[in-house]
């Protein structure tokens, strides 16, 4: 393990190393697909650095330079998403505690169990009339395991009154005229997951 306030990035804040500390948050692993100098991190984005903490949590430090003050509207909406992201168990202005997803990102040729469990998260989510308007591109924003999918990222997520993920996730996977109809809502999210489950359907 090393030094917390190495992953801060792209360079070092006092700020950001109190606030960690505070938290009892010292150390982190080098461990992760993602470098970060002669680091590796579970991910980098434009508003943190997430970083694999003891317990088997994961620890999202805000970028010095970030286009975002706080972190703590991010954590606020991911507390809200209970069941579909990651759980939170800690945050502040410059960190979010989370859960560990140890998955897979998302692909363009998934099984039917994955997409129909996505979709059911993407209409919770939808429930919750949490937008997440990442989903456009879901392949970074979806951890897939043995027993479910994740949907991660809520920095870029707003609270709406009619908020729209499932057709996101239709229109990734080329289902472009059901994801028309819908978001116009000529078709029920019931009758969006019969007619999908028709096309999986061996002949």
């Amino acid at each position: 393990m090393v030094e917390v306030k190495r992953f801060i990035f792209p360079r070092y804040s006092r700020e950001i190393e109190t606030e960690l500390e505070s938290h009892d948050l010292k150390r982190a692993y080098s461990f992760g697909s993602t470098r970060l100098g002669n680091l590796r991190v579970l991910g980098k984005g434009k508003t943190g650095v997430v970083v694999l903490v003891e317990g088997n949590m994961a620890l999202k430090i805000r970028r010095v330079d970030s286009p975002k003050e706080s972190l703590e509207l991010e954590a606020r909406l991911q507390l809200w998403a209970e069941g579909v992201a990651p759980k939170v168990f800690d945050y502040g202005r410059n960190f979010i505690l989370m859960e560990f997803v140890p998955g897979r990102h998302l692909t363009r040729d998934e099984s039917p169990e994955v997409l129909m469990d996505l979709l059911e998260r993407a209409r919770r989510l939808e429930e919750l009339k949490i937008e997440h308007r990442e989903l456009v591109h879901p392949w970074k924003n979806v951890l897939v395991t043995r027993e479910r999918t994740y949907i991660l990222d809520y920095d870029s997520a707003s609270m709406r009154e009619s908020a729209f993920n499932v057709n996101k996730i239709l229109n990734a996977y080329g289902l472009h005229e059901l994801a028309r109809r819908y978001k116009r809502r000529e078709m029920s999210f019931e009758e969006v997951i019969s007619l999908i489950l028709q096309l999986f359907r061996p002949s």
